[in-house]
């Protein structure tokens, strides 16, 4: 899924057709918030995304998801989207070891998360997106299959929450706006600090009919620069 930089359109079923250009760049967390919910963050939140920004955007993480959970429904879903480049793990389990790596797209002009999964007896299953930013639609994630979602960006307790607002399927340069029905549901991530070097990665998704489909809890810190 690509936001192209030389702009997108979007349009909402139900309405005549409508395009805004919107250049994409890598998101400007400090920017988003606004400077005082960016200095409420913990200190240590602020170093791992004040960089995100920069030209060279590059961290490597490395820790444990305690809990991947799905939902059967969650469990379906997952498996489907295999056809489109696995933007959610199809698996369960706990303790399970994940790489973490973020680093900048310039195709995309946005900036990558990808996470790597060791889930026991599975060869690694890689999850990527890519977060940019348009002056037109805010904050949007993309992932593999010309889809993606709309999010909000909020401080609370000095840890950072992004939520999605709506997702969308991309058809050429159009965004079409996809009923929250039809989604997984809603996503929640929260980046908390732990103290330490240590941050804790939670991610839920609650589906409106269907409650909680996934949920991920793990403790991460950053890889030192001397090993593989």
């Amino acid at each position: 899924m690509s936001a192209e930089a030389s702009g997108i359109e979007c349009v909402h079923p139900g309405a005549s057709d409508f395009a805004v250009a919107a250049a994409a760049s890598p998101p400007d967390f400090r920017h988003l918030l606004g400077e005082a919910a960016w200095m409420r963050l913990v200190p240590a939140v602020r170093a791992r995304f004040a960089h995100v920004a920069g030209a060279a955007a590059r961290a490597d993480y490395a820790g444990r998801m305690e809990r991947v959970e799905r939902s059967f429904i969650g469990y379906l879903v997952a498996q489907a989207c295999r056809l489109l480049g696995t933007p959610l793990a199809p698996w369960g389990g706990q303790d399970v070891e994940v790489d973490v790596r973020v680093f900048e797209d310039r195709r995309l002009n946005g900036v990558v998360w990808e996470r790597i999964y060791h889930f026991p007896g599975r060869p690694p299953l890689a999850v990527r997106s890519t977060k940019v930013f348009t002056a037109a639609f805010g904050l949007l994630e993309c992932v593999e299959g010309n889809l993606g979602m709309r999010l909000r960006v909020h401080e609370e307790e000095g840890a950072l929450h992004f939520v999605s607002t709506g997702y969308f399927f991309r058809l050429g340069r159009r965004l079409v706006t996809l009923p929250l029905l039809f989604t997984p549901g809603r996503a929640h991530v929260v980046h908390k600090d732990e103290g330490g070097g240590w941050f804790r990665f939670t991610l839920s998704i609650d589906h409106p009919l269907l409650g909680r489909t996934f949920h991920q809890d793990g403790l991460f810190r950053e890889r030192p620069a001397n090993t593989d």
